[in-house]
């Protein structure tokens, strides 16, 4: 994996939970800045799900990878959800899940970095 590109997403993830925390704690539904986050963070974990495919398919890779894969592939479908739950949801909840959303991409993502180095039992 990526220490850079990690390192982005995590950033990312959390701006973009800051700033839902921010919409939610003026009690307002979710805006157009906070799918713009999301898109942000769903861009990076595309690209960061690419990188560690090619990166696998290569000579190195994670001791167990079958867990490395799973937090891959569920890693983009948080914003995804985050964003379909924050659109129905009108009131300032919306942009809470978002912030969980957020805070559980960056978590998963230090998670994957852990497996990917070793060090993560």
């Amino acid at each position: 994996m990526s220490n850079v590109l990690s390192a982005v997403v995590i950033v990312a993830a959390l701006l973009a939970a800051a700033f839902s925390a921010v919409t939610a704690l003026r009690d307002r539904p979710m805006g157009w800045g906070d799918l713009a986050g999301l898109g942000v963070l769903e861009v990076l974990l595309v690209a960061q799900a690419v990188v560690g495919f090619v990166k696998l398919a290569g000579d190195g890779g994670p001791h167990s990878p079958a867990t490395f894969i799973g937090y891959l592939v569920a890693a983009p479908i948080l914003p995804l959800a985050g964003a379909g739950w924050g659109l129905m949801e009108r009131t300032r909840w919306g942009p809470g899940v978002i912030v969980v959303a957020g805070l559980a991409v960056a978590v998963m993502v230090v998670r994957m970095r852990q497996i990917w180095d070793g060090t993560g039992g």
